[in-house]
């Protein structure tokens, strides 16, 4: 998922991809933002480097994530000016899908939970410090945002186990593109109320 201000422009980082890409009429924001949806990984797997030429074409912030099957999700803000910026949406449960492979795999849980963890700690910041990134973001994209509540987005996560099933079924999980997009909202990215 990529949230650009295209101002309604084609960004020719964007038509390479044009066989893949895909408009989220549901998820339309003003001041000329526009959310896209990709299949492919652009927060680490970006070899072309797209998310840059982005930043580059529209001359504006770019907040991407790639989201592993609603579960969790890497996410990555770059700028013009204050560079890029990187973190989890819900870290805990990405530790905990990773170390579950691995034990999958046949590593004991222990050093399966060792190297699952230092997974997590080897890609982008820890939720507040990414909390103060995002802000500078958003002040650069023209929004001025407190940090507190990114950062309660960012640290946010999904019950575990069985106490999420004593809660009502629609608030058994926090799918990583809610957090996506409630982080849009918490950047100031204006929504757009469909007709």
């Amino acid at each position: 998922m990529i949230a650009v201000q295209s101002n309604g422009r084609n960004l020719a980082a964007l038509t390479d991809r044009s066989a893949e890409l895909r408009v989220d009429g549901s998820a339309r924001r003003g001041d000329g933002w526009q959310v896209y949806s990709l299949p492919d990984n652009l927060v680490v797997g970006d070899t072309d480097g797209a998310l840059p030429r982005l930043v580059k074409e529209s001359d504006a912030p770019v907040v991407a994530a790639y989201v592993a099957d609603s579960d969790y999700g890497q996410l990555a803000g770059l700028s013009p000016v204050h560079g890029q910026w990187e973190t989890w949406l819900d870290a805990n449960t990405a530790r905990r899908f990773e170390r579950d492979y691995l034990v999958m795999k046949g590593m004991s849980k222990a050093d399966a939970d060792r190297q699952a963890q230092q997974m997590i700690a080897g890609f982008g910041l820890p939720p507040a410090e990414a909390a103060k990134r995002a802000t500078q973001w958003a002040r650069e994209a023209g929004y001025a945002v407190p940090a507190g509540p990114i950062r309660q987005v960012l640290a946010s996560r999904r019950p575990p186990g069985a106490s999420a099933l004593l809660r009502l079924p629609w608030k058994r999980y926090v799918f990583a593109e809610e957090m996506f997009f409630a982080l849009l909202d918490n950047l100031g990215l204006p929504r757009v109320v469909n007709d």
